[in-house]
């Protein structure tokens, strides 16, 4: 019995292709930059299954070329936007997404930018480079602590909560966040608050944690 045939849109790692190998005929855009529509939908004809990313249309264009054998779309992003999902249900294809899957590295790497930018890291790194750093000066790069500041999240879902939970032994005075939901669960950790209270915070580190519109403006 022949393998189902899937098609990956782009380059991933290997482990992820050997797990697909195992149990499927695999044909692959092997390459970082994003598969032409035209050979995405000459390279989807026929095939059971599409692992894409958050940079592929999956429109009924797409559903149309692969035809009535395509049965699972499976997407390696959180967001699923750019798949008709409606249309698929229609059709009776199940669509995936990995939801959880980048929280713990999107925290982490949110937590190193406040302190690159508290710290002025980027900043001190460059003047090293360039030969600026000559001897001590009790004002040269001096950044600013975190200690006794108000962290404020807008936007307090996965990422919100592992920035919250990773900056609070740094000695934050205190944390809030705005969220259309009230994280009961972090009640220990953090303090829901209207989003105009962001305004009327003084020493505060603010950090958005949101979807934004196409034309990057926040929702």
């Amino acid at each position: 019995m022949p393998k189902p045939r899937v098609f990956v849109t782009r380059k991933v790692p290997q482990d992820g292709i050997t797990l697909l190998q195992e149990k499927c005929d695999v044909q692959i855009w092997d390459s970082e930059a994003i598969v032409p529509r035209e050979e995405l939908l000459k390279s989807v004809e026929g095939v059971e299954g599409i692992f894409c990313t958050i940079n592929d249309m999956i429109n009924t264009e797409v559903l149309d070329a692969a035809g009535p054998t395509l049965k699972v779309i499976g997407t390696m992003s959180v967001g699923k936007d750019h798949i008709d999902v409606t249309e698929c249900e229609r059709r009776g294809i199940y669509v995936s997404n990995t939801p959880d899957i980048a929280s713990d590295s999107a925290a982490e790497i949110t937590v190193a930018l406040i302190l690159i930018t508290t710290r002025r890291l980027a900043e001190g790194m460059s003047a090293v480079r360039n030969g600026e750093w000559t001897f001590w000066k009790p004002q040269w790069m001096l950044g600013h602590n975190s200690m006794e500041k108000t962290l404020g999240i807008f936007g307090f879902g996965r990422v919100g909560f592992g920035v919250a939970r990773r900056m609070k032994p740094f000695g934050v005075a205190r944390i809030i966040y705005n969220d259309v939901f009230d994280a009961a669960f972090a009640r220990d950790l953090a303090t829901r608050v209207s989003f105009d209270a962001f305004e009327s915070v003084r020493h505060t580190l603010l950090m958005l944690r949101c979807h934004t519109t196409d034309n990057w403006e926040i929702q």
